[in-house]
């Protein structure tokens, strides 16, 4: 008895996970930053595991740094379906701070309401275009610079000198 509860509980989490898709939605979300009643897209720091867990592994993140002169990439990326519908809410991977016209672009997309043509129409070609778990996703890269960071040279001063 106690082993088939034990394989009936594996199997309903097993399941639920299942069912919860790519990205899992949690309402309350810290990370889920709501556009409206049945939008929204999460906003994720590159520095957060999260992003990994959900497979978006070939996201085309880079730190900026001063070996690339403050210069990095934030992604982003979109989930279809099999209907090429946005199947789940976009993830918004930064590396500073999230880009106020990504934001807007992203407030745009309505999961199983918006297209793929449609997306093209907002962000242009994919960067990459891969298989997750059974999903499509398009990643897009936003290229980002960070004064901080850029490469000021042996001498100590500003560029020129």
């Amino acid at each position: 008895m106690k082993r088939l509860l034990a394989v009936g509980g594996c199997s309903l989490l097993l399941a639920s996970q299942l069912l919860a898709g790519l990205i899992p939605y949690v309402s309350n979300d810290r990370d889920f930053v709501r556009s409206g009643p049945k939008s929204g897209f999460y906003a994720i720091s590159s520095g957060s595991s999260r992003w990994w867990n959900w497979g978006l592994v070939r996201a085309p993140v880079e730190e900026p740094t001063p070996f690339n002169h403050g210069y990095g990439t934030d992604a982003i990326a979109i989930p279809f379906d099999r209907n090429e519908r946005v199947g789940f809410a976009p993830v918004y991977i930064y590396t500073i701070r999230p880009e106020s016209l990504q934001e807007r672009r992203l407030a745009a997309i309505l999961p199983g309401v918006t297209t793929a043509t449609d997306v093209a129409r907002l962000f242009g070609r994919p960067t990459i275009k891969a298989q997750v778990r059974g999903t499509s996703v398009w990643y897009y890269e936003i290229r980002v610079f960070n004064p901080f960071q850029e490469y000021q040279g042996s001498g100590g001063g500003g560029r020129g000198r």
